[in-house]
């Protein structure tokens, strides 16, 4: 144990003597199946302590690997749980905490986790939030965590209980990558008093005199047809312009400020005053989601011309704006030192940069340029919609974002693994069929089922990395956020109050679903074969042509061995009972007896599953294809 540590043992333990209610947890986190109660809350955490010490102090002790499992999600909405009545009253936290987080890591790793990817852990603005507990990225102060996420009875800062989860990860060998967030600010960023030219202002009478809310700036249809056409082929001089109304609206930052009900108030001559207004989805320009009522955008360029804040302001930057004598050189050293700040204070292993394709060239390869000079192992994740070289020539190691959009339809699971074995993904992308934006595996047709069936695919591809979003293993289906994917009427479905990116709404702990039990059964089992001691991401890839649609197979082995899998997938509602033949090239000797996929002679395949359904079996070749 570290000195933080054992500082953290002993408080607890001092704690435990205290009169407290007892203290309920799921079962899973302990390895139960039946809710367990403990005498209190310190009795539960210093049990898992124990329990971390147990799993760290194992020989082989735990190793990280890249081909491990990836855990994301909000640490206040991961481990939030109604610990009781008597626990509440006591004050320790029903939603997530540092704390919590880090008595769930046996869990974790029991699962095959070997990295945590937080959602941004910075301070909440409380100005305009949405939901009962605000969005993580209105971010109050991009060098402050939120002490939300602190349990306030254990005398530790939330800073120190932070580094406590993030030491207890080392410890188990798992790594620690934050989510950053670097061109948005809350509306009441602390940041403002100081730095108002950080920051777009609009006059708050010419607003109330529109008679409606500001939103985002409007174009007609031939207008849009030239920015989207100017954008495609990155022609980005003499961009359309919001209408001459639009641009009226904001005025020059102010130079003094005031702080009220409504957030920050610049006070102008004449008594003229100017708000912050809250941000909106700045590409498409014709994104029918409404203004943001607690994050803006950061001001990141200062051009008296360019006071407005629009698509060729915050993300298409303007040609003649973009330039060096018109950036907030502070504004951007203070977005550049960000991540380095984190590693030097939390010893945090990688960073998720949120949208950092939408930043500007420069700046982007400043803030992988200094992070990579704090440390150069370094793990760098993009979130991106696409999987192109360009994010690995930019210094990225991952992204986030594409397979979500793809795993679902059988037919472009195939062309994806088509595209694996033409050694056509530039860079490591996240294999999962969800994100925190989109809608829930679980939630498509063929529910959890169809979930398992995917995952089978995606873990066993080369070149991902195997993510699981928090409620995936419990086979959650209501979203973390309606962020992408998602229909008007679904949108409805889930307001604000509903979601976990905004409110205090809990995943399933005590769910009788068995996802979790299924994924580390599939993980001993990978886990302990002697192929997956060799794989690697250049392992090659055989897609095998199949004749139903649902179907998706291939084979996949190692470069230097006979040794390979051969995994097979009904992403569809009907029983398949079908013939394939596998490529002749391949010369498959034995495929582990199975009573799903059968080899005969001449490397025919027969392939039998169940609606909803996938298999990973090993094989051997006689001799490696030419």
């Amino acid at each position: 144990m570290t000195p933080l540590l054992l500082r953290l043992r002993q408080n607890l333990e001092e704690l435990r003597e205290q009169p407290w209610h007892e203290y309920t947890v799921p079962g899973r986190w302990v390895g139960s199946t039946q809710p367990v109660r403990f005498a209190n809350a310190p009795s539960y955490f210093l049990h898992q302590l124990d329990a971390v010490e147990l799993v760290a102090n194992r020989r082989p002790r735990a190793v990280w690997s890249a081909t491990d499992i990836t855990y994301n999600g909000l640490v206040r909405h991961i481990t939030a749980y109604d610990h009781g009545k008597g626990a509440a009253e006591d004050g320790w936290r029903v939603t997530g905490s540092f704390l919590k987080l880090l008595s769930l890591l046996p869990y974790l790793r029991a699962l095959g986790v070997s990295t945590l990817c937080l959602l941004p852990i910075t301070e909440i603005g409380e100005v305009g939030r949405k939901g009962n507990v605000g969005s993580p990225y209105a971010v109050r102060h991009p060098f402050r965590i939120d002490p939300s996420l602190a349990e306030t009875h254990v005398a530790m800062s939330v800073d120190d209980q932070c580094r406590c989860l993030i030491e207890t990860c080392h410890l188990l060998g798992m790594k620690v990558i934050v989510e950053v967030v670097l061109r948005t600010a809350a509306i009441d960023s602390d940041m403002v008093l100081h730095h108002p030219e950080w920051f777009y202002w609009i006059d708050q009478a010419r607003l109330e005199a529109t008679g409606a809310p500001f939103s985002a700036p409007s174009f007609n249809d031939s207008e849009l047809i030239s920015i989207k056409e100017r954008v495609t082929v990155k022609n980005f001089k003499n961009l359309p312009e919001p209408h001459e109304d639009y641009q009226a609206l904001f005025d020059s930052p102010p130079h003094k400020i005031e702080h009220d009900e409504h957030g920050w108030k610049g006070i102008k001559a004449k008594g003229l005053v100017v708000r912050i207004p809250g941000a909106f989805a700045d590409w498409p320009p014709d994104d029918p989601q409404p203004a943001w009522s607690d994050v803006t955008y950061l001001r990141l360029h200062d051009h008296s011309h360019y006071r407005y804040m629009a698509y060729n302001t915050v993300r298409m930057f303007e040609r003649s704006l973009d330039v060096p004598q018109y950036r907030n050189h502070a504004l951007w050293n203070t977005i550049a030192g960000i991540i380095p700040h984190s590693i030097r204070t939390l010893n945090i292993d990688g960073a998720l940069i949120d949208m950092g394709h939408a930043l500007p060239a420069d700046l982007r390869q400043r803030v992988i340029h200094e992070a990579r000079q704090q440390n150069q192992q370094l793990m760098l994740w993009e979130e991106t919609f696409e999987l192109t070289a360009a994010s690995k020539v930019q210094g990225y190691d991952g992204v986030v974002g594409y397979m979500p959009f793809e795993a679902h339809a059988p037919e472009r699971l195939r062309a994806f693994v088509r595209r694996v074995a033409q050694h056509n993904i530039p860079v490591s992308w996240y294999a999962a069929a969800e994100t925190h934006n989109t809608p829930r595996a679980a939630s498509r047709v063929g529910g959890r089922d169809f979930s398992a069936a995917v995952w089978t695919v995606l873990r066993t591809l080369p070149t991902g990395i195997p993510f699981v979003c928090a409620g995936f293993e419990l086979g959650e289906t209501t979203p973390i956020n309606t962020g992408l994917g998602f229909t008007d009427s679904e949108r409805e479905n889930y307001p604000d109050k509903k979601l976990p990116l905004f409110s205090d709404v809990r995943l399933d702990w005590d769910t009788s679903n068995t996802v979790d039990v299924e994924m580390r059964a599939f993980e001993h089992r990978l886990r302990t074969s002697s192929w997956y001691a060799i794989a690697s991401n250049d392992d090659v890839v055989v897609p095998i042509e199949v004749t139903d649609s649902n179907l998706v197979a291939f084979i996949r082995y190692t470069r230097a061995s006979r040794r390979g899998i051969v995994v097979v997938a009904n992403i569809g509602a009907e029983e398949i009972n079908v013939g394939v033949n596998v490529p002749k090239n391949v010369h498959i000797a034995l495929i582990e007896p199975n009573d799903t996929v059968k080899l005969h002679a001449d490397n025919h395949v027969e392939i039998r599953l169940k609606p909803w359904s996938s298999k990973m079996c090993f094989c051997v070749m006689n001799r490696m294809p030419s």
